[in-house]
């Protein structure tokens, strides 16, 4: 997988039928018919931070189906190596959404005042269909470290990671603190390593383990730079991965916009899931063409692409209890934030009435 620039701009692909789609003009039409409310929705430009992942599959078949053109968006995507690395451009005002990885960067910015909210699912570590894995050398590997329970293994060795504060480093700091290790002080975290860098890295000996998604694992054992140990689900089943955040500002004031975003979404999701458990080759193709990854690999790792809440809500719980453990246990930032503080999912409900009533993108 090529590592692309900071904010790469992609005009997301539209097709010839544009249909005054997306509902939802204002909360004062929320009882309005949905029929009626189509037409108040104005044609609307968005700006998405995206991760050039499989998990990003939903984003990628909203692109490849028109489905943005028929709620009347024009959506532009603006890639980051890591959803931690897109905070800044969202804080900036640059993305109108964005992945974001429940990381401490982010519960440190909220803590502080940031201007945005959580408001619809982005994937989560679903057992069976949880996206993230352990990999380790392969030293490690034949000397037995196969199971959560031998995470006491990883003391004293080198964890490496894209950056430091997000889901990578939850997952195996949480997998060795339940092992008895203190995750701050026990091992020695090496960051600044993008996925496919990680795995060359345990091949050259340079790191001892990461949590790097499928099919990359694949990879790093294909090529014997790593062995599988097991996956990122069984150290915290159910983990929620990651957001889509959105302006407060926009989440108010442009609250059509933002459920229409999440429609979209929830629809592309639920096409998503299903197709991870059928291998559905056309979907393959399209997350192949948008991540560089060859199809046999994407059909390789399934079902294990990230799960999709088909609700669109978000393990509130497990979010919550990672601004926890940044905050008590890896000393990342300081001060407390609140539910209130970190979602808004009123949007995403709306969304899941609205689809229930009248779905416009299976037209």
């Amino acid at each position: 997988m090529p590592r692309l620039p900071h904010a790469a701009s992609v005009p997301a692909q539209r097709t010839r039928r544009r249909l005054v789609a997306g509902a939802l003009a204002a909360p004062a039409l929320a009882g309005a018919p949905f029929v009626n409310v189509l037409a108040q929705a104005p044609r609307a430009k968005i700006r998405i931070g995206v991760v050039p992942l499989i998990s990003s599959g939903p984003l990628f078949i909203a692109q490849a189906r028109g489905f943005w053109d028929r709620m009347n968006i024009e959506a532009e995507y603006r890639y980051f190596t890591d959803g931690a690395l897109a905070v800044p451009a969202l804080v900036a005002g640059e993305l109108d959404f964005t992945v974001a990885t429940c990381n401490a960067g982010i519960f440190n910015t909220i803590a502080r005042g940031a201007p945005f909210k959580f408001m619809l699912d982005r994937g989560s570590e679903r057992p069976g269909s949880g996206s993230m894995t352990i990999v380790v050398s392969n030293k490690l590997h034949a000397a037995g470290l196969t199971t959560t329970e031998r995470l006491s293994m990883l003391k004293g060795q080198r964890l490496g990671l894209q950056a430091p504060g997000g889901i990578d480093q939850f997952l195996l700091g949480r997998g060795v603190q339940k092992a008895g290790l203190n995750p701050l002080a026990d091992v020695n975290w090496v960051t600044g390593l993008a996925y496919p860098d990680l795995v060359r890295a345990l091949g050259a000996g340079q790191v001892d383990a990461a949590n790097i998604p499928v099919p990359l694992a694949f990879l790093a054992e294909k090529n014997n730079t790593g062995k599988i140990a097991f996956p990122g689900s069984d150290i915290e089943p159910g983990t929620q991965l990651a957001c889509f955040a959105s302006p407060a500002k926009l989440l108010g004031k442009d609250r059509s916009l933002a459920i229409r975003f999440a429609m979209v979404h929830l629809h592309a999701a639920r096409i998503f899931n299903d197709a991870a458990a059928a291998k559905d080759p056309s979907v393959i193709k399209i997350i192949s063409e948008f991540t560089k990854v060859p199809e046999g690999l994407i059909s390789a790792a399934a079902p294990r692409w990230t799960w999709f809440t088909e609700n669109g809500m978000p393990n509130v719980d497990s979010a919550m209890f990672q601004a926890a453990f940044w905050r008590d246990t890896m000393k990342l930032f300081s001060g407390k934030v609140t539910r209130e503080q970190v979602f808004e999912l009123g949007a995403a409900q709306e969304a899941v009435n609205r689809l229930k009533e009248k779905n416009p993108l299976t037209a």
